[in-house]
């Protein structure tokens, strides 16, 4: 007979704070949380962004934030927990698709796909892992070059 070693249960992963994350997830997470709140919200990440990376690369990231939206709000298994801009820890679903921008920007297509088949339905795995990949390659060049001028990075 085979033994099975079992495995203990640490319980649920505590939530991330805003704080630890790299500088493209919290871009990725300030565009999530204002994008929540509406025109005044959107008016302000547009300034902020077009200062920070130019009007070009803001506007195809938010381009591609939009698609992303769309595809959760249209294919997604349900609408995602999205916290208010201020909130120091991410929800389960924010810190998920952190996760999925953030693994579509650098190429970790499997990973991303898995992390997709939890938000939305089949059809629309490959559509939202391309408009991922689409907002966090502007994020992750703000990164670098906020790293290579040595300004912090104003969106977060």
């Amino acid at each position: 007979m085979e033994q099975t070693r079992m495995i203990p249960d640490t319980g649920p992963v505590p939530p991330r704070e805003v704080a630890s994350l790299c500088g493209a997830e919290q871009r990725f997470v300030a565009i999530l949380r204002l994008w929540q709140t509406g025109e005044g919200g959107r008016a302000a990440l547009w300034s902020r962004m077009s200062d920070e990376m130019g009007a070009a690369r803001a506007g195809s990231c938010l381009s591609a934030f939009q698609d992303v939206a769309e595809h959760l709000a249209v294919r997604g298994w349900r609408a995602p927990t999205i916290n208010p801009p201020d909130a120091p820890r991410l929800t389960r679903d924010e810190d998920d698709l952190c996760r999925l921008v953030t693994a579509a920007a650098e190429g970790a297509r499997e990973e991303a796909l898995e992390l997709a088949l939890f938000l939305v339905r089949p059809e629309a795995l490959l559509p939202l892992v391309h408009a991922a990949s689409r907002v966090g390659l502007p994020l992750l060049c703000a990164e670098c070059r906020a790293r290579l001028f040595a300004r912090p990075g104003t969106l977060h």
